[in-house]
């Protein structure tokens, strides 16, 4: 899209609206009568998804604060998955899984100690980022197609954060 144009939509934008609407626009895509279960059976991941995400943001949050100097390169990661966590929150209902346990609150966000040095945040960051990204294809495997192309997206979206956090801590 030439970019004279104003009011131009970038191709993150687009994508994210797609993901965030795919869900009811999918929602034909399974046989009759397996709707119900997929969803139940979704229940657990994407519950482990949002504890994951919240983990993120609790993670970048804490590295925020020991190192304001790397506010910069780790706000619009942090935005990122911010906004990650509220799309994952609106497909969550509680309670709605086949278990009693399944569908229960989401666990507290965990963060494990920042570094003292900021490099070595980066680093543990990235390796958060890389851990997270693996864990979301692992998650598209279990879940109703509709679910996976969000864990897909937001998987792809964290192996670049871990790309762009190897850049920058070489910088």
């Amino acid at each position: 899209m030439p970019e004279a144009i104003s009011g131009a939509v970038s191709r993150r934008a687009a994508l994210a609206t797609a993901l965030v609407a795919a869900p009811p626009l999918l929602g034909g895509c399974t046989l009759p009568g397996t709707a119900r279960r997929a969803a139940h059976a979704d229940v657990p991941v994407l519950a482990g998804a949002i504890s994951a995400e919240q983990d993120l943001v609790a993670l970048y949050e804490a590295a925020h604060a020991a190192h304001p100097g790397l506010a910069r390169r780790l706000a619009p990661v942090l935005a990122h998955h911010r906004e990650h966590l509220a799309v994952l929150k609106r497909h969550f209902v509680p309670g709605s899984g086949d278990r009693k346990d399944e569908g229960a609150a989401i666990p507290a966000p965990h963060a494990p100690a920042v570094p003292k040095d900021a490099g070595q945040a980066l680093a543990t960051l990235r390796q958060a980022e890389t851990r997270a990204a693996a864990a979301r294809v692992t998650d598209v495997a279990k879940v109703a197609p509709a679910l996976a192309q969000l864990l897909a997206g937001i998987g792809a979206c964290e192996a670049g954060h871990a790309a762009l956090l190897g850049r920058s801590s070489q910088a």
